[in-house]
């Protein structure tokens, strides 16, 4: 998997590539956060979206929000580019663009974690359906 562009508002986002271990370590993480989360029960699954919630602001989820940000860079409407490495950078970069931080960490999540996914589950998979939880939780 190469870069990969993502685009919102006239601002371009290009998420890098993680080195796989790297990667698979904050994986591990996002998949220890996510137990408990989903349900079967017969042929019925579910997925407990208070679970989370309560997940979404704990130290690991930062952990993990940390380094899908020092994987993507931004180029923004007035074509200054933005390092999210920088804290003050990534601040300000922010407080002009609110409603696209947990957008990009959602596109994060799938660019980095996906394809750990065995070949042909990634393509059934339905990220509109993950957006659409994390947009009610967020």
């Amino acid at each position: 998997m190469q870069n990969t562009d993502f685009i919102i508002d006239d601002v371009t986002y290009t998420f890098k590539q993680a080195d796989f271990f790297k990667a698979n370590k904050y994986l591990k993480k996002l998949t220890a956060l996510l137990k408990g989360c989903f349900s079967l029960d017969g042929n019925k699954s579910g997925f407990d979206i208070g679970q989370l919630a309560s997940n979404i602001g704990s130290e690991q989820f930062a952990e993990i929000e940390k380094f899908i940000l020092d994987y993507v860079t931004a180029v923004d409407e007035n074509g200054k580019k933005v390092l999210f490495q920088k804290p003050q950078e990534s601040g300000e970069f922010f407080n002009n663009h609110r409603s696209h931080y947990y957008q990009v960490i959602i596109e994060g999540l799938k660019f980095h974690f996906l394809a750990f996914l065995p070949s042909g589950i990634a393509s059934k998979l339905s990220t509109a359906n993950l957006e659409t939880v994390a947009e009610t939780v967020i």
